[in-house]
């Protein structure tokens, strides 16, 4: 039986203009939380803490890694949860992501070397939840009020250190192209890497550098 996957992105502000054209990748549930005064209850009742981040902040990135804990009962049922972004393209996931591929794991990374906010996944056990909390500074970590990016620094080097079984990819193609040349067909995703007309499928594409929608 396949792997039940449930991405969780809490979003609280205006979405990006590109929104209509967003498709959530195909075989994961979405979880969309705009709420933010019940995610601040959410993240008082559950880790004692008063949410400081606003609207239209990316101070919500901050809790990616706490987000099996702060969903616990949204995540019943599951397997795997994750995040990802809405600035992504995504392809033919499947296909690099299988179900024999995550048997292997308890975190997997779509990024080289850190635990990437466009697209992570992580087993569905109270071990993997509640890693967050091995960080010795974790409170300050959320409480802080501004982004500080200690998914991809300090947690990650928790994960590596935790025993559990974790890979980082880099199936994104070139995320650093601001004029990217896509194309997506019968559900793959092709990217012209080099502008050279040589077309490589990718995973997914996550267009961070130009917030242009690139399809």
């Amino acid at each position: 039986m396949a792997y039940k996957k449930l991405l969780i992105c809490p979003y609280f502000g205006d979405f990006p203009k590109w929104m209509d054209r967003y498709e959530k990748p195909k075989g994961y549930e979405m979880l969309i939380d705009t709420n933010l005064g019940d995610f601040k209850r959410r993240v008082k009742d559950k880790l004692g803490i008063d949410y400081p981040g606003l609207p239209n902040t990316g101070k919500v990135w901050d809790y990616r890694g706490a987000l099996g804990f702060l969903y616990a009962k949204e995540i019943e049922g599951y397997d795997f949860w994750g995040h990802t972004d809405f600035d992504c393209v995504y392809g033919d996931v499947d296909k690099w992501v299988t179900d024999e591929f995550l048997a292997e794991l308890d975190v997997h990374s779509n990024h080289g070397t850190y635990v990437n906010g466009c697209w992570s996944l992580y087993r569905n056990i109270p071990k993997v939840n509640e890693l967050f909390q091995r960080a010795e500074n974790w409170h300050q970590y959320l409480k802080y009020k501004i982004p500080n990016g200690w998914i991809e620094g300090e947690f990650s080097r928790v994960l590596e250190r935790s025993g559990l079984r974790y890979k980082y990819t880099f199936w994104q193609g070139n995320p650093y192209d601001i004029n990217p040349l896509l194309k997506k067909e019968d559900g793959k995703l092709y990217q012209d890497i080099k502008h050279d007309g040589n077309w490589e499928e990718i995973m997914m594409f996550h267009f961070r550098r130009s917030k242009v929608w690139p399809l």
